[in-house]
């Protein structure tokens, strides 16, 4: 029973996911950086790629999220308070903005998720702990949670930095108090539904993935000088498995699927990479290390296509300019081994990646440049490339993930964001 159970409440889900034309959430309907319901040109170098708009925003690092037409993305004014803003895809004109005060500097200053937008509310999760919930329609808060008082705990060391999971009814969230890990809420009024017991600190969202046949939450976190990647119940939060098999000291990608038995695990910190075999015997599961690699992407999860993965293997440890040799944009094949990698040529810096129609599309973290990729093992082949934001020197911490939307692409500096069109006709 408790099979069924589980199937029919994953089924729901996906019935409510959508068909992958918008980018309502961190990493796109899909779950995994992918849109397949769009095809690009197959001469985009030829193409007149253009900016349709941009606007000025403050420092950050916070991406969009694209759904009916809309650009909606959490804002921040230095150290006084956090700005929901909702903008016109096509124009970039803003529509309405909600706001609250968030008093207070973070390490590396600015906004940090992307919003989860549903059909008449949508989510976000300030730096400081502001959780809200706001209606599309009347743009006033259906109702809001401040971590910080609620739990009596403290933001993580650069700040709540996960976007809300909306399954079905429930909002769920990685508090990271002492005593409380995650905590799931009714999505419409904000009451609790359930909570977790402790599991340390991170970085990183929650996700919601089947694995064996089974919906779960899966959140990589760091607990004292152990690494946990916990798998939970989404009906009631229960914990289903553990593995201590990885650990990075502040985890910011999420687990990927692979498939029902495997899942990839990156960061950065010298943490490398790693792919698990997760297989569910009777009641228990198993939990086994397949191969480990020594490079990882410290911001942003890796893409798939095909039998290989696309991420760009770059941290702290590879940016000092005579180490940059050590990274680049990478492919790996899914046992291990390493295709190719772009190295310092082009170097990539901690920028985003997302997979359109067999196409890498990757901001550089550096200076912003555009540049789209084949995703191909037979090696690192530039279909195209445009520097969005001019020409620059240095690392201008370009780190926020980018959303694609109907051949739109947005795309965003410390401080401003951009919309790119890569194909005209696009609606």
């Amino acid at each position: 029973m408790e099979g069924v159970l589980s199937h029919l409440w994953w089924c729901c889900f996906v019935l409510l996911g959508g068909d992958g034309a918008e980018w309502p959430t961190f990493l796109g309907t899909s779950g995994d950086a992918t849109d397949h319901s769009y095809p690009l040109p197959e001469e985009w170098a030829a193409q007149d790629v253009k900016v349709a708009w941009e606007v000025s925003v403050g420092p950050g690092f916070g991406g969009a999220a694209i759904r009916d037409g809309q650009v909606y993305f959490l804002d921040r004014v230095a150290e006084e308070k956090d700005v929901l803003r909702c903008l016109d895809l096509g124009s970039g004109t803003q529509q309405w903005s909600f706001e609250y005060p968030a008093r207070g500097r973070l390490s590396y200053p600015g906004s940090r998720m992307v919003p989860t937008v549903e059909e008449e509310l949508v989510y976000t999760l300030g730096g400081f702990g502001h959780l809200t919930c706001v209606d599309r329609g009347t743009h006033e808060p259906q109702w809001a949670v401040d971590l910080r008082e609620e739990f009596a705990t403290d933001p993580p060391r650069w700040g709540w930095s996960q976007s809300p999971l909306v399954i079905q009814d429930l909002l769920v969230v990685a508090v990271l108090s002492e005593s409380v890990g995650l905590w799931a809420v009714d999505r419409f009024t904000g009451e609790e539904v359930w909570r977790t017991e402790g599991i340390g600190t991170t970085h990183s969202t929650p996700v919601l993935l089947e694995l064996d046949g089974v919906p779960q939450i899966l959140i990589l976190t760091t607990q004292g000088e152990e690494g946990l990647l916990s798998s939970f119940a989404p009906e009631e939060g229960r914990l289903l498995w553990r593995s201590t098999a990885y650990r990075c000291s502040y985890p910011i990608p999420p687990p990927i699927k692979i498939d029902e038995q495997r899942l990839f695990l990156t960061g950065g910190y010298r943490a490398g990479s790693l792919m698990l075999s997760v297989k569910r015997e009777a009641a228990e599961y198993q939990v086994e290390e397949l191969f480990r690699v020594k490079r990882g992407s410290q911001i942003h999860v890796p893409v798939r296509h095909e039998d290989h993965l696309y991420f760009l293997a770059n941290e702290n440890a590879t940016d000092k300019k005579r180490d940059r040799s050590k990274g680049g944009l990478m492919c790996l094949s899914l046992d291990g081994k390493e295709q190719w990698r772009t190295a310092d040529q082009p170097y990539f810096g901690r920028g985003s990646v997302l997979l359109v129609d067999g196409v890498l599309l990757t901001q550089d973290g550096d200076n912003g440049t555009l540049r789209l990729v084949e995703a191909s093992p037979d090696g690192y082949r530039l279909l195209g490339e445009r520097p969005v934001f001019g020409s620059l020197g240095g690392d201008h911490q370009m780190w926020a993930p980018l959303a694609f939307c109907k051949g739109r692409l947005i795309m965003r500096s410390q401080d401003q964001m951009k919309c790119v069109v890569l194909v005209d006709d696009a609606g």
